[in-house]
């Protein structure tokens, strides 16, 4: 049987600033839809059915589910060594009958969405997410008597992530919208806003491999790539002391299978679960900006 080759994650940084150059990406601990990675946290899923990917059968959903189900148990498990009671919560876009929700993609493949040309902004990317979010969110229904106050009025992602927070008294929301790609080779990627625009964070996965997924969560809530084939488009000093410190950490090693990994004490840290990392680690979360574009700096 032929090996599938893995789909690279790319993790997207939009900025309204144009003098950064290098980023401190403590930001992410505390900032975001997902903040400390605890307590009850919703993780919202839409299965995507597009044109430029496969669409999916009642078998595809239920084996995604499957590895999403292990990634959460597993991130649970992970939590509990570091004296945090986190209880994940799935929610799945559903429709009457329907499982999917049906998009095209403003590109070819969603790997054309961070060519050089296409990231001077995120308009079409995050448009799209956008569209999809403001019509799933109709589906997302609260309990009777439960109702979001009246003002400030929200919309698109901050509504949805006030509907869920209401509906399941959860801390916090993470979203996952899923491409599939499971035979083809596509990139999978976190969208992070830092700009002074409508709030937009998500994450768009092209497979069902449980790595990447948890790779994937673990970024929304602050967690730092450690391995400079996670992400070819930003670089971070001393990796190779990621490597030799924390060989079995998720965000070091992608291509392990998750029952052989941890979350490691730096990747803690970042997602909340310690207070306090050694000194000597502090280059860790120094990310270089190699990129520099007009509206945005991408990693």
């Amino acid at each position: 049987m032929k090996k599938l080759a893995l789909p690279l994650i790319i993790t997207i940084i939009l900025w309204g600033c144009q003098s950064i150059k290098e980023v401190d990406s403590r930001w992410a601990r505390d900032n975001g839809i997902g903040t400390k990675l605890d307590g009850k946290t919703v993780v919202y899923t839409v299965f995507i059915d597009s044109k430029e990917s496969l669409f999916w059968t009642g078998f595809d959903i239920a084996s995604a589910k499957d590895s999403l189900n292990k990634v959460f148990k597993w991130t649970e498990k992970q939590a509990k060594r570091y004296g945090k009671n986190l209880e994940i919560i799935p929610e799945y876009y559903k429709s009457g009958s329907y499982q999917t929700f049906k998009k095209s993609l403003p590109y070819d493949k969603l790997s054309d969405a961070f060519k050089k040309d296409e990231m001077k902004d995120q308009s079409k990317l995050d448009k799209w997410a956008l569209s999809v979010i403001k019509k799933a969110e109709k589906s997302v229904k609260l309990p009777p008597g439960v109702k979001l106050p009246a003002k400030p009025r929200l919309k698109g992602f901050d509504k949805m992530v006030a509907k869920l927070k209401k509906k399941h008294n959860a801390d916090n929301v993470a979203i996952f919208f899923m491409l599939n790609n499971y035979y083809t080779i596509d990139v999978s990627a976190i969208i992070n806003n830092m700009a002074d625009e409508e709030h937009t964070e998500y994450a768009i996965n092209s497979g069902k491999n449980t790595n990447m997924l948890t790779n994937q969560l673990l970024s929304l809530f602050g967690a730092q790539g450690l391995n400079p084939e996670y992400n070819s488009r930003y670089k971070v000093k001393n990796i190779e002391m990621a490597k030799t410190d924390f060989p079995d950490d998720i965000m070091v090693n992608f291509k392990k299978d998750i029952s052989n990994l941890n979350v490691g004490k730096f990747t803690a840290f970042m997602l909340g679960w310690r207070e306090n990392i050694d000194t000597k680690y502090q280059d860790f979360y120094k990310i270089k900006l190699q990129k520099h574009e007009k509206k945005s700096y991408y990693n």
